[in-house]
């Protein structure tokens, strides 16, 4: 005997019959008896469906309507409040909002409509590497509302090609003439710890000193995320300086959430005061601290996989940038080493 055609919205489970469906991203479903006749299932499907779309049409106009982009984007950043970045996500997917229109049902948008909006992002001068960040903001939005296996029209929207990364690791004798400049606080201990513990900002938020920091074996556990993909729990070996910049975090009492902002602002006021008599000073971001680490790490032991290790990185590919400021930095000293033994002969002018 063939089994019966299966119908759309009705599934047969162990316990009888249940009955889904969806109207303007509203997700309705209900379970009735195995017994009960394909019309009647049909027929509460049918009512449901029209009784949630009369009460979406009839929601205030004010209010962005369930199902529309921009009320999807709010869903869903009610999902991520804990993410460190979502700050940027927030403008990021309210970039596309603006750019798609918050009124439109998130699934009408069309994998041809990103694509050129994002061609014209470019066009308009932002980096491959920013538009690549908005393409993953909104490849995320359909991931966590309809799952990763769901119809999904960013998949189809290609990556833009970025370039290789320039070197962001700056020489520590620089990076302590702003710690100098800043005197004792909690900004200037975290900003220690993150130069010479190697830790992004959110990892130094998780740290729980107690169970994580050993000072007899001069270790740090690195706490992973559990959202999202996850981040791998790690273990470093501290370095002496590492060391130091955890016992001046713990007597400033600095451990835990901060904001990133605020740690961004103090180390860039810091650098202002140092450049009033140093003008030739670089600009050096905070995360350019973590970025010092891995191009030291790489220039003393020329382990790439060391790098990768120590700092938690995902693949070695992101761990090359680190080998290519380390090289960059010996060709300098070599040819200043050249250029000190043959100096140039500067050319008189006549007349």
């Amino acid at each position: 005997m063939t089994e019966p055609k299966p119908v759309k919205g009705l599934r047969r489970t162990a316990r009888g019959w249940r009955v889904y469906g969806r109207v303007a991203g509203q997700f309705f479903s209900k379970s009735f008896p195995a017994e009960t006749a394909l019309t009647v299932l049909k027929a509460w499907r049918h009512d449901r469906r029209t009784t949630l779309r009369a009460q979406h049409l009839a929601v205030d106009a004010d209010l962005p309507p369930s199902g529309s982009l921009a009320a999807d984007v709010a869903d869903y950043l009610a999902l991520v409040t804990e993410m460190p970045s979502l700050a940027q996500r927030t403008f990021d997917l309210g970039c596309w909002v603006t750019a798609l229109g918050g009124e439109r049902p998130r699934r009408g948008v069309k994998a041809r409509e990103i694509t050129w909006i994002l061609n014209q992002w470019k066009a308009s001068g932002l980096t491959p590497a920013t538009c690549n960040r908005r393409r993953t903001a909104l490849m995320h939005l359909w991931h966590r509302l309809d799952g990763k296996s769901a119809k999904n029209p960013v998949r189809d929207v290609p990556r833009f090609k970025e370039p290789d990364a320039l070197p962001r690791g700056r020489p520590y004798a620089l990076l302590e003439q702003v710690f100098r400049a800043m005197g004792p606080s909690k900004s200037r201990a975290r900003l220690k710890a993150i130069a010479y513990c190697g830790l992004a900002h959110s990892e130094l938020k998780r740290i729980q000193p107690a169970q994580d920091w050993s000072r007899a074996a001069g270790t740090l556990v690195i706490r992973g995320r559990q959202k999202g993909e996850g981040t791998p729990t790690r273990v470093i070996q501290l370095t002496a300086k590492g060391a130091a910049a955890l016992r001046e975090l713990q007597r400033e009492d600095g451990w835990g959430r901060f904001s990133n902002s605020t740690l961004g602002r103090r180390w860039h006021a810091a650098q202002a005061r140092v450049r009033l008599a140093h003008p030739e000073l670089p600009a050096i971001r905070v995360y350019d601290l973590r970025h010092s680490l891995g191009t030291e790490i790489y220039r003393l032991t020329k382990d790439l996989k060391a790098v990768k290790e120590y700092l938690g990185h995902k693949s070695l590919k992101t761990s090359e940038r680190y080998m290519h400021a380390a090289v960059a930095a010996g060709v300098a000293r070599a040819a200043a080493a050249f250029n000190q033994a043959h100096p140039a002969r500067r050319r008189r002018r006549k007349g």
